[in-house]
């Protein structure tokens, strides 16, 4: 089964932010400009039949809503994003740089600001995609978060250890992975 994984469009006012699981608002303009964008790399067919899936966020579920129209997405809470504990709402440059180098130095296992470790978010990603391979279709779309669609391609083997941390999820963009569990741990380990 494919899974198309697109990221939300960009926040209002959230540069140099870190911002997580904190509800932020998206101007319509750029959920218009993400919608398109998504929609000129997912065939035609695939938007109009396939379930769309969405992070509870509201800079997801407005682009998950604007996709679906005239249908509804499917909200689901195993989608948000990692927590990012007492990072949240911080400027990345009020995260003290010790911190900062722990998580670097183990993207898998530390919990960055004692929030969510990727190794704990994979284990959400798990349950929703074993709830969601029994559906019987070919393709399904999800709308989620950077750093969720970064422990999707690690699960899918998509992703070794350098490149985990790294790899630019850009606003509006579209990953596509077959639905098939790797060994996630351990290919970011190398």
């Amino acid at each position: 089964m494919l899974v198309y994984l697109i990221r939300h469009p960009q926040p209002f006012e959230a540069r140099g932010l870190c911002y997580g699981r904190k509800d932020l608002a998206v101007e319509r303009s750029a959920v218009a400009a993400a919608a398109a964008a998504v929609r000129s790399r997912i065939p035609a067919a695939v938007l109009r039949e396939a379930t769309i899936f969405s992070s509870p966020a509201s800079r997801c579920l407005e682009l998950a809503r604007e996709l679906a129209d005239p249908r509804a997405p499917v909200v689901c809470d195993d989608l948000v994003e990692l927590s990012f504990g007492a990072w949240e709402g911080k400027s990345w440059e009020a995260v003290p740089r010790d911190e900062l180098d722990a998580w670097a130095a183990d993207v898998w296992e530390y919990r960055p600001g004692g929030g969510e470790s990727a190794a704990m978010a994979a284990g959400r990603w798990r349950r929703w995609s074993q709830a969601v391979r029994h559906r019987a279709t070919d393709a399904m779309l999800a709308v989620t978060h950077a750093g969720l669609i970064r422990v999707a391609l690690a699960c899918a083997g998509e992703l070794s250890g350098p490149a985990f941390a790294g790899l630019h999820i850009p606003f509006g963009s579209v990953h596509r992975i077959v639905l098939e569990e790797r060994a996630a741990a351990a290919a970011l380990r190398a």
